[in-house]
């Protein structure tokens, strides 16, 4: 008989402490935390329900998945050829700082998930560069470089920034032109500073020979006064 009522009490101690387990999980599983700088999507079975602040947040067990997105400011760098205006190819590095809009990360992770940097950004950055740079010719290029960084940006915003992507700045940090064309500069340096030596040998040797003709004109005049 106390075997019986030992037992008994030893499983209804099991399924308590089971119960309570059970009941601690799900209280837990309740809560989730959004650090600063992230938003949170929730997916309520899967489908879009709401955008998470920062802090701690409920959410209902198992049929809750918060997925957690950085909306602080992410540097971008971006590696590409383009062509000239006169279709020169030049190499071109650069710089996007941007950050996703915190009002409309939920259009964004229905839109993109959590790759919109490899299917918006990235793609749109490229097409930017690539339509504002076909515009210049290449000499132009060095001298007119925050114009053309300032247009790619302008030229990005508009593509993008409807999408919930915030730009902060956008620049070019390097070019490098082609072999061909740094040689094509070399030789005009070349040619022009044979041009400007040409140039100052002949006001030289005229120089010369118009003080060689004043000093024979004046050699005559002493002759005739002797």
């Amino acid at each position: 008989m106390n075997t019986y009522i030992d037992k008994k009490y030893v499983l209804g101690a099991v399924s308590f402490a089971t119960t309570c387990l059970i009941a601690l999980c799900i209280f837990l599983g309740s809560w989730t935390i959004i650090e600063t700088g992230e938003k949170g999507v929730v997916l309520r079975l899967g489908r879009y329900a709401e955008t998470m602040s920062e802090g701690l947040n409920f959410k209902i067990p198992v049929v809750d998945k918060v997925v957690k997105l950085n909306i602080r400011d992410v540097n971008l760098g971006v590696d590409t050829e383009v062509s000239s205006g006169d279709m020169q190819t030049i190499k071109v590095k650069t710089s996007l700082i941007y950050a996703l809009d915190p009002n409309n990360v939920g259009n964004i992770y229905q839109k993109y998930n959590v790759n919109y940097e490899n299917i918006l950004i990235k793609p749109l950055l490229l097409e930017s560069i690539n339509s504002v740079v076909a515009n210049y010719p290449i000499e132009s290029f060095v001298e007119k470089r925050a114009e053309i960084s300032e247009s790619i940006k302008e030229t990005f915003i508009a593509k993008a920034g409807h999408d919930g992507i915030l730009v902060k700045s956008l620049m070019i940090t390097e070019h490098d032109f082609s072999d061909e064309f740094n040689k094509a500069i070399e030789d005009k340096k070349i040619a022009e500073q044979g041009a400007l030596k040409a140039k100052y040998d002949l006001e030289r040797v005229t120089l010369e020979a118009k003080a060689q003709l004043e000093k024979q004109k004046s050699l005559n005049q002493m002759v005739l006064q002797e």
